[in-house]
């Protein structure tokens, strides 16, 4: 396992990262005994870093995460993630203490390294389903950027990082602040807007090299949806993800099965499993921290681990890429 510096913090994490969301299952719904078994294999391999949140399972997979490390007596570099409901908004500054307390107990900690915004964070403040908070929401008097450093201040949260999804001009606007240490950025082979250039009217959400502008800053950046949640794999599920609802705009799962057999001819000529393509894909920025992936069994993870230090992908493969990505995958642009 090769590891990775995050940001400025100096924290030394593994360059493949454990996600325990819902996607995988592992962590959600699946037997006590599995989940020992992945977990253990994980730190085993040299994972050290694992990666929850509330959102996941309502809190199941940090009960389920925290059980666990207690029980193998490990500390790994954990980080969790909290999402704020619209009643929030009254008051977002206690509302966003009460939830990293309720985490850590979920947890079992009495401190994480990295606390994490999980709402994404819009222009406008959305008050449905989705509650998304804006830039001064999070970055303003009494919002929750104050809340987070009230945790610091009391031992219980080291670093800050928040979940890149959103609009893209208000994500920018939170990194360039320069007040957090990481990002979530999503990013894959079938959406690399992220940290790739792409042509203007990109039929997914443009991110417009949001990892570059992070890694200007001084962040860390941890990769999501590395797996398109499941296109870019040599067995995808038929019902794909875990929402009816894409995570990023552009990026609905049928939409990305059929950018992922574009993507299938073009990298075999490298690297024989799509899985494997894709995550040495991410890997090939240096400005990434690393590359969470979903595990659902522990072939799953060994064949993660073996994508970390084995090298990008050729120039001749990123040149085909790159040629899909500027034609919008066979798009009229």
């Amino acid at each position: 396992m090769q590891y990775r510096t995050l940001g400025r913090t100096g924290v030394r994490i593994s360059e493949i990262g454990f996600g325990c969301g819902n996607n995988a299952v592992l962590m959600v719904r699946a037997n006590y005994a599995d989940q020992v078994r992945a977990v253990r294999r994980a730190l085993d391999l040299g994972i050290n870093y694992f990666d929850t949140a509330f959102a996941y399972g309502l809190g199941k997979s940090e009960e389920n995460l925290g059980r666990i490390l207690q029980d193998l007596g490990a500390s790994p570099v954990l980080s969790t993630k909290i999402r704020l409901e619209p009643e929030a908004a009254a008051d977002l500054k206690s509302a966003t203490i009460s939830a990293v307390e309720e985490a850590l107990k979920r947890l079992r900690r009495t401190r994480v390294d990295l606390i994490q915004l999980h709402n994404r964070v819009t222009l406008e403040m959305n008050p449905g389903k989705r509650f998304s908070l804006t830039p001064l929401d999070v970055l303003g008097p009494e919002g929750v950027l104050e809340a987070f450093k009230v945790m610091r201040n009391l031992g219980k949260v080291s670093y800050f990082g928040f979940s890149g999804l959103g609009d893209p001009e208000a994500l920018h606007e939170i990194i360039s602040s320069g007040e957090f240490h990481s990002v979530q950025a999503y990013y894959n082979l079938l959406n690399p807007s992220a940290g790739q250039m792409v042509p203007q009217g990109f039929s997914a959400l443009d991110y417009g090299r949001l990892i570059d502008r992070a890694a200007e800053k001084g962040m860390g950046v941890a990769v999501i949806r590395v797996l398109a949640a499941g296109a870019l794999t040599d067995t995808p599920e038929a019902g794909g993800g875990s929402s009816p609802e894409p995570l990023s705009p552009g990026s609905d799962y049928v939409v990305d099965l059929e950018r992922a057999e574009k993507v299938r001819p073009v990298i075999e000529s490298d690297v024989k499993s799509l899985t494997q393509a894709a995550i040495r894909f991410a890997l090939m920025k240096p400005e990434v921290s690393t590359v969470l992936v979903g595990f659902s069994n522990t072939s799953h993870i060994d064949e993660s681990v073996d994508c970390s230090g084995a090298g990008g992908l050729s120039e001749q493969v990123m040149s085909r890429l790159r040629k899909l990505w500027q034609t919008d995958f066979g798009k009229r642009i």
